[in-house]
């Protein structure tokens, strides 16, 4: 049995991985410091993003799919409950907002009976 030696640039990407982390996780303290609110909203901000932006292909194990929703509602739930912490009528904004994407999702979007039907 032979190993190889890791090459340089698998070395180099994490080398670059974990310098970006440390990175955001100086940003996220140095925020925290300002307010623990400000620090946590700035996480549950990329969480949120990170959610939004990571679409996996349609053939994608449900897991993948699930990981996405649950980004996306951690995130979200997070920055709610950060502005509520702030303030009751922000927390209450974020609510309405939240239940008004709802509302114009099921008023726009297509269901899997539309989408079978038109293919």
């Amino acid at each position: 049995m032979t190993t190889q030696p890791p090459s340089r640039a698998l070395a180099r990407e994490a080398a670059g991985l974990l310098l970006t982390a440390l990175g955001v996780l100086g940003v996220l303290v140095a925020l925290s410091t300002i307010h623990w609110a400000v620090g946590l909203s700035a996480t549950m901000s990329g969480i949120l993003a990170a959610g939004l932006l990571a679409t996996p292909k349609a053939d994608a194990p449900p897991a993948a799919h699930a990981l996405r929703v649950g980004a996306c509602l951690t995130g979200y739930g997070g920055l709610t409950a950060c502005a509520f912490a702030l303030s009751t009528p922000l927390g209450w904004i974020g609510v309405a907002l939240a239940v008004t994407a709802l509302g114009w999702w099921l008023a726009t979007g297509e269901t899997a009976d539309e989408t079978a039907e038109g293919a």
